[in-house]
Formats: C-alpha cells, structure tokens, sequence
C-alpha cells in the first residue's frame, strides 16, 4: 500500500509550530509512516532551520505536482511570505493570523480533493486568528464550516487515556447551559464510531463524567445528572452504545486510565484536559470527531514564551502526524475491503 500524504500546517508563524514541524519531520517514524506536505511560509520554515543540520531538506511544491517520496526533502506549498518582523517568534501579528487561516483553508481543500489523505495541524492563536477577521473561537468550528460538518467534538489522547469533549471554549459559567440532552448522546454518538471505525473497538466502553461533586449527591449538589445527563446515557444505551454514568470525576479518571473504558466522555474542557495532560503533557494529540476528512492536531498551544528558543517539545507534533498517517492507512484498507 502507498504511503498516506499528510498535510501538515504551519500553525501561527510566530508559535512554536515551525520549529515543532521540523522536529517532528526529522524523525525517522515519520518519514516510515508518510509522504508530508507542509502548508506554511517558505522563508519562515528555513529561517527556523538556519544553524541545525539535523532538521531535514524542504523543497518547494506547487499544486497539480506529484509528491515523490525519492527526493529525501520534505515538500512545502508556500502560502504565506512574512516578513522576519511580520512573523518575530513570540510576537504574532495580524499577518500571521491571515497566514495560519490560509494553512488550515488550503489543507483542508487538499484532503477534500483527495490530494492529501489527512491533515495534522500545528497550534494556532485564536485571539490572533480574529484579530485578523476569521471569528472562529478555534481550529474546530473552522474546519466544520469548511467540510460542511454538522456535528464535531474533539478527541484527546494519550497512550493511557482518551478523552471527548462535550464542550470546548466556554466559561465554566456558561457550561452548565450549554449541556443539553441531544448534546451529549451526539458527543457519544461520535465517540462510539470513531472508537469502531478508527481504532478498531468493536464494543466501546464509554465513561460519561459527572458535572457536579459527587454526581450531584442525589440532587444536593446540582440538577444536571438527573435532568440531563442520564437521560442522555439512557438514550445513547438505546442505540446499541455501551456507556455508563454519569460517573463521579474523582475517581473516573483512574478507573479510565488502568483500562475499564475506551473513553471518558466529559462535559468542560478542563475536565478532561487535566487528567490527560497530567499523564500525557507531551506526545499528546487531539482528533477532531465528526468531519469527513481525517485531522489530527497538537494538544498545546503556541506557547510563545519559547518560539524561536529552540526549547519546544516536537513529540506531540510527531504523534499528530503519525495518527494522521495510521487513520488514512486504515480508510484506505476500508475502502478496498
């Protein structure tokens, strides 16, 4: 079978993604598992690698090009020609984030057309991204309006625990209001196909988190188990999906992470965040659930206090890019079975 080709996005040109981006190429699983295709700045990209030999050889690539996996240099489509002030590492701009939008556009086009095979996308800014007039509050809700999806969460993983979100960006004020019945049977209805489809789990096992301590201690603590969140469960447990809860936060996350669930389904970002960053802070990786095109993502962000230092950790860019490449594989083998 060919290797996949996995578009890669720069991310924001003044974050740490240009440098995560390289690193993650020089590995030699990376190099094993795909063809990348970087989406990014020409000029940003060798800028970053001038002084270490060890990051690999780009090339340019135009489209309508082949990607041939003979020339020993990683191919880059340049859409974005930042200037070293435009783009100062730690110091992001309007400009760069008219950049990272076109990254994400132009990548997402080249999955749907059937060019690449998946995507796997460096951090963004949001505030940077709506400072330069693309009101999304992250890479999710872009790349639904881009494939046309309807319904999309987000799956965050490590090698011992695997999280979904029932919502993302919110204040924790808001949450509470946003929870609705349909809500949450939809999230584990998306977590339940891509546990069969992409991870070959035939019967997944679903943990839903409680909202409140304890549950909501029989009401005591919160109406939001009672009137919300179990009828959920019991809906989804209608259509065949094994889930269990809502479950007690507390001690969920133990149980999860020795392997009594496939997954944990939570209700807030940092609900599920903490514990898997606290076992996974890095080689963490986030699969957008819901679109008809395979992205997976970093799970941290720009953190501008070190672009450009040479500090930044690549693994979770790496382990991105290698369950991009492992998901397009086995669409493929779908596809021919």
């Amino acid at each position: 079978m060919a290797k996949p080709i996995v578009a890669v996005t720069m991310g924001d040109p003044a974050g740490v993604g240009p440098e995560v981006i390289l690193k993650a190429l020089a590995h030699p699983a990376v190099r094993k598992a795909c063809l990348p295709l970087v989406l990014g700045d020409w000029e940003v990209l060798n800028r970053t690698r001038r002084g270490r030999a060890h990051y690999p050889k780009l090339v340019l690539w135009e489209r309508g090009k082949t990607i041939s996996k003979n020339t020993g240099a990683i191919p880059v489509l340049c859409l974005s020609s930042l200037s070293g002030q435009q783009s100062r590492p730690g110091h992001p701009s309007k400009a760069c984030g008219e950049a990272a939008y076109r990254y994400i556009k132009a990548a997402t086009e080249l999955v749907l057309a059937g060019v690449a095979d998946a995507m796997a996308t460096a951090p963004i800014s949001k505030r940077v991204l709506q400072l330069a007039g693309h009101r999304y509050p992250g890479h999710t809700e872009l790349l639904a309006e881009l494939t046309h999806a309807q319904e999309v969460r987000m799956m965050l993983m490590g090698g011992g625990l695997r999280v979904v979100l029932v919502t993302v960006h919110l204040p924790l004020v808001r949450v509470a209001r946003e929870l609705t019945r349909r809500r949450i049977r939809v999230t584990l209805e998306l977590a339940h196909r891509a546990l069969r489809k992409y991870f070959g789990i035939s019967r997944p096992r679903l943990a839903v988190a409680a909202f409140n301590p304890h549950a909501g201690e029989e009401g005591i603590f919160g109406q939001e188990e009672k009137k919300v969140i179990l009828p959920a469960v019991r809906e989804a447990k209608r259509r065949g999906i094994q889930a269990h809860g809502p479950l007690p936060a507390d001690s969920l996350f133990y149980q999860a992470a020795r392997g009594d669930y496939d997954a944990v389904v939570c209700m807030y970002h940092d609900q599920g965040l903490i514990p898997l960053k606290l076992l996974h802070f890095f080689g963490g990786v986030a699969l957008t659930l819901g679109l008809p095109i395979i992205r997976t993502s970093v799970d941290h962000g720009t953190a501008y206090d070190i672009a450009g230092k040479g500090q930044a950790d690549g693994s979770s860019m790496r382990e991105a890019i290698l369950l991009a490449a492992r998901l397009a594989r086995r669409k493929k083998m779908w596809r021919k079975a």
